[in-house]
């Protein structure tokens, strides 16, 4: 097994950065689910077909021949059908009842609450298939983003991904700033001013126009530092709390300083970040994006460093969650005996985690795999660093989970609108989040958090 992630040429932005757009509504057939017969883990063969998308499809194929090997009569068939593609593909089977769905989906967190919530028998509850055994060996958060409001259990964890910093070392270093001693996202913003002045380098690069939905994930960053998200544990809209307005006036004073680069979203532009063709010197990202690098950007080994966010304050959280993925099985599979095998050899055993790993270099969410000698070995790209420990501290800190809810959707397009008035037009960022808040709470009816 490689210590660095291997080819990431098929990956794409993430779930977590995709908004649901209108096919996933509440009200729209709020309990679709098919009572199936299951008759995997009987006689005969046996086909299950697993819809996901390119990077984590890869894993999954790694890991089929030696599942088939096990299990004679089983045969895997991997999809890939497209990110975001599969999310509306999903949610017209669910709407249907179930009809079309594949056995097994690959599922990302931010979709999951949305699918539970609206479509609560669309999904096969791995409860009664033995799935609450294996919560100790995930994280936490992750695992109870896959349960519904009585803890019963929808989806195994994939990939979990925590949020960290992506750094030109060589640039830092020319106008002698050590990237190590950055404590706080202030100190980063000086050392950004000093670099934009002394070498006309930009710190980062923001979608400023939001042209799509990816242009919030710096602020999901910074909130998430702050303890606070889209909306709180008890649904109510946090959009507009303290935490939420100090980290968009962060970056309302990055884009005063004239250190972002406006550079529109999409994978193409993120990859020119990558190679050091946006004259950018950082990149705040999800961990998964460790794979990214040593493929597209192979003459800037070394050059790039990655460390944990800094503190929005002195003495504040320094990591973030970056979301997930899960598998799950339909509730309309004749076979989900069958699917459960599957879904437990690959993504809860060892063996199965090692070609999985192997296959994607997505970071696993499976504990066991992050104290295997391989997993925590030095990355040759980042210059020997120990990265995948460094992820691994991150994802132990106690940091508050996400609470995405149905209305994740609308949240994000509510703030993409304010955060554009912010960059574009100059708006207060208090007064632009209090006017998305008050627009969310009419159109989904839920209380704004006091």
């Amino acid at each position: 097994m490689r210590s660095s992630a291997p080819s990431a040429r098929h990956a794409r932005l993430r779930a977590g950065a995709l908004a649901l757009g209108g096919t996933l509504v509440a009200g729209v057939l709020a309990s679709c689910g098919s009572d199936a017969s299951d008759s995997g883990g009987g006689g005969g063969d046996v086909t299950l077909t697993v819809w996901t998308w390119d990077q984590p499809g890869e894993g999954l194929e790694a890991a089929i021949p030696a599942f088939e090997e096990e299990h004679p009569g089983i045969t895997i068939e991997v999809e890939n059908v497209g990110n975001p593609a599969i999310w509306d593909k999903i949610t017209t089977g669910m709407a249907a009842g179930g009809s079309g769905l594949a056995d097994i989906m690959n599922v990302g967190v931010d979709y999951m609450g949305n699918y539970i919530e609206t479509f609560p028998d669309g999904f096969a509850n791995l409860s009664e298939l033995g799935a609450d055994e294996l919560a100790p060996e995930f994280p936490t958060s992750l695992f109870g983003s896959a349960q519904n409001a009585s803890g019963e259990v929808f989806g195994i964890p994939y990939e979990v991904n925590t949020n960290v910093v992506f750094y030109r070392k060589d640039l830092f270093e020319q106008i002698g700033v050590d990237m190590d001693a950055i404590a706080t996202w202030d100190q980063l913003l000086e050392a950004g001013i000093r670099l934009k002045e002394e070498t006309g380098t930009f710190l980062f690069a923001m979608d400023k126009a939001a042209s799509q939905a990816d242009s919030a994930n710096l602020w999901q960053i910074l909130a998430r530092l702050q303890g606070t998200f889209f909306f709180n544990e008890d649904g109510e809209i946090a959009l507009s709390d303290e935490g939420s307005v100090e980290a968009l006036d962060f970056i309302r004073r990055a884009n005063d300083a004239g250190v972002i680069a406006d550079i529109p979203g999409g994978w193409d532009n993120l990859m020119t970040q990558v190679k050091g063709e946006a004259n950018t010197a950082l990149l705040a990202s999800a961990s998964w994006m460790a794979g990214v690098f040593p493929e597209n950007a192979p003459d800037l080994s070394g050059a790039w460093a990655v460390r944990r966010p800094p503190a929005m304050a002195e003495g504040g959280y320094t990591a973030a969650s970056a979301g997930g993925t899960f598998l799950s099985i339909a509730n309309s599979s004749p076979n989900k005996e069958a699917a459960w095998e599957f879904v437990k050899f690959s993504m809860a055993t060892l063996e199965g985690q090692e070609l999985v790993y192997e296959g994607a270099g997505l970071f696993p969410s499976y504990r066991p795999m992050w104290e295997t000698e391989a997993f925590t070995a030095p990355n040759e790209y980042f210059e020997g660093e120990l990265v995948n420990q460094l992820f691994v501290e991150a994802l132990s800190e106690d940091t508050p989970p996400d609470y995405y809810t149905a209305d994740y959707a609308q949240a994000l397009k509510a703030y993409t609108d304010a955060q554009t008035q912010v960059l574009l037009s100059g708006a207060d960022p208090e007064e632009a989040l209090d006017g998305a808040a008050d627009l969310l709470k009419q159109q989904t009816g839920r209380e704004v958090a006091q």
